[in-house]
């Protein structure tokens, strides 16, 4: 007997942006545009509801943007999932056009954590530095809808969610003072990902052992 293939998995939902969403504050006054972090958070959102699991973006690939959501647009989110486990294609749909489509990876907290064995000290400390980095910078640029849970580590923070060099250096000067460490503005540009910068301050703090 052949083994069947899983049922393709396909989750489509629509939600009405609200026009005094708090992302609209910064993004940008006199011209509301909902930021391309929001869209993929909605996207995880959606499949993490069909899946009643606690699912955090692991990779994005071939991500683009084609159309501007403004307020009170009205989205179809259409996610596809693939053979790879928790790896969808998606869609999302304005006024019969599509504002954003991709690929998008999702995983568990600690999914790669074989059963019967315990994670590693180091992936405990990184997956601790990777949601409280996430804080931070959900604190210092006042992001709305997006907690550190749902952050996507690995979104560039100058391309995707909007971080400019202000930002940045205010962002380093609260990590500098949490993690007692040296951050050299040399180190900025190399900073573009939650995941890097938690990568980076826990190797800055291994190396002052």
């Amino acid at each position: 007997m052949m083994n069947e293939q899983p049922a393709e998995i396909k989750i489509s939902t629509r939600i009405k942006i609200p026009e005094n969403s708090p992302w609209f504050a910064g993004h940008f006054p006199n011209d509301p545009v909902f930021p391309g972090i929001a869209q993929l958070d909605m996207v995880a959102a959606a499949v993490a509801e069909f899946k009643q699991d606690d699912l955090w973006i692991k990779k994005l690939s071939r991500i683009k943007f084609r159309k501007l959501i403004r307020p009170g647009d009205e989205l179809s989110i259409l996610a596809v999932g693939s053979k790879e486990k928790n790896s969808y294609s998606f869609r999302i749909i304005v006024a019969g056009q599509e504002a954003c489509s991709g690929v998008m990876s999702l995983a568990g907290r600690y999914e790669n954590a074989r059963k019967g064995e315990t994670i590693t000290a180091m992936e405990n400390d990184i997956s601790k530095t990777i949601l409280r980095v996430a804080e931070i910078i959900i604190n210092e640029l006042k992001l709305e809808d997006v907690t550190p849970k749902t952050f996507a580590p690995d979104l560039d923070l100058v391309d995707e969610v909007g971080v400019d060099s202000m930002d940045l250096a205010t962002v380093a000067l609260v990590l500098r003072d949490e993690y007692g460490i040296r951050i050299d503005e040399d180190d900025y540009p190399k900073l573009t990902t939650v995941r890097i910068i938690a990568e980076y301050i826990n190797e800055k703090l291994r190396s002052d052992d």
